[in-house]
């Protein structure tokens, strides 16, 4: 039986511990070179503590990648949009470009396992980021109905989302640890030039 934390409480702190242990050694080794154990040492709980509050490796590894998609960061950046529609996509695309760029390592390890059929079958599915889409695509269709954008919402939420993923993974290849406010300031302006 898993153990459900308060949020702020010891068993709170201990989950908190566990997640970022299994997220450090997942982005050096990968799901099958993660093992429980070492998760375990790294910080500072024997086994029969993790299994406690995770069940299972996939379930453990399950939690530790929801946890890092960021979305209550995400949902606090959906309620401060001001209704300016070039202000709000740079806010939004700015908060989606750090965050990723936060778990790039995660993002490529996920990556590489998927093209290679090494990753260990993930379920249920990601809620996280599929939470982030379903916002972005109601906060495009919005957009849409007022007559500000054209398009499919659920399509240029994908698309804009599939922009900023690309140009964060891409950072590695170009040499450059830091997401620029220009860069973003250019994505939004091509993006909504091409769906205005």
């Amino acid at each position: 039986m898993q153990t459900v934390a308060r949020p702020g409480s010891p068993a709170e702190d201990t989950r908190t511990r566990i997640l970022q242990a299994a997220k450090e050694i997942y982005q050096q080794n990968g799901t099958r070179g993660t093992t429980t154990r070492e998760v375990a040492e790294r910080a500072g709980v024997n086994e029969a503590t993790l299994f406690r509050h995770f069940g299972n490796k996939n379930a453990l590894l399950n939690a530790m990648r929801e946890n890092s998609c960021g979305l209550a960061q995400f949902e606090s950046v959906m309620t401060s949009l001001t209704g300016d529609l070039h202000q709000d996509m740079r806010l939004i695309g700015a908060s989606m470009a750090e965050r990723m760029f936060e778990q790039r390592a995660l993002m490529c390890v996920s990556l590489a396992e998927d093209a290679r059929g090494d990753a260990l079958v993930m379920e249920p599915e990601w809620r996280g980021p599929s939470q982030i889409i379903a916002m972005l695509k109601d906060f495009f269709g919005l957009q849409v109905a007022r007559g500000a954008m054209k398009g499919d919402p659920a399509r240029l939420a994908t698309f804009f989302s599939g922009i900023l993923f690309s140009y964060v993974i891409a950072r590695k290849l170009w040499h450059s640890e830091v997401v620029k406010s220009d860069d973003i300031d250019f994505i939004v302006d091509v993006f909504l030039n091409g769906v205005q």
